[in-house]
């Protein structure tokens, strides 16, 4: 379903509005290695994205994860994700005798191999992600 709104492809994409590092993304040696079309970069940096009117090529999902990726591995997206932990912004172990906090884990840095799960640091295991 198309959900039309006024905020960048990313809050439409991750269902949220807020903090994006856009400026992240914008840097040209943060892309070195990533293939897309300049259409595409387009999209995802649009400020006023509405998806039921904006034309998406595609590749938007996949490349956004892969810029995600590097960004929670700078010292600025390690920073962040720190930040969400400790607020309790992500799951929690889904365990009934532990409901520790979780953090979000890509167990494959290859495309649609395996979906985000979430660790657990107090069971030292890895969940699958809850659906609310």
């Amino acid at each position: 379903s198309c959900r039309q709104n006024n905020s960048s492809w990313i809050s439409w994409f991750l269902g949220i509005k807020g903090h994006e590092p856009i400026d992240y993304i914008q840097e040209t040696f943060n892309q070195m290695g990533l293939e897309y079309f300049t259409e595409t970069l387009q999209v995802i940096l649009n400020p006023g994205f509405d998806s039921s009117l904006d034309w998406v090529f595609g590749d938007e999902e996949k490349w956004y994860g892969m810029i995600h990726a590097r960004y929670i591995m700078s010292e600025r997206g390690l920073d962040n994700m720190h930040q969400k932990y400790e607020r309790g912004d992500f799951e929690v172990c889904p365990k009934l005798s532990c409901i520790q906090k979780a953090l979000p884990v890509g167990p494959s840095d290859v495309w649609v191999k395996s979906n985000v799960k979430f660790f657990c640091p107090h069971c030292n295991d890895t969940h699958p992600h809850q659906r609310h």
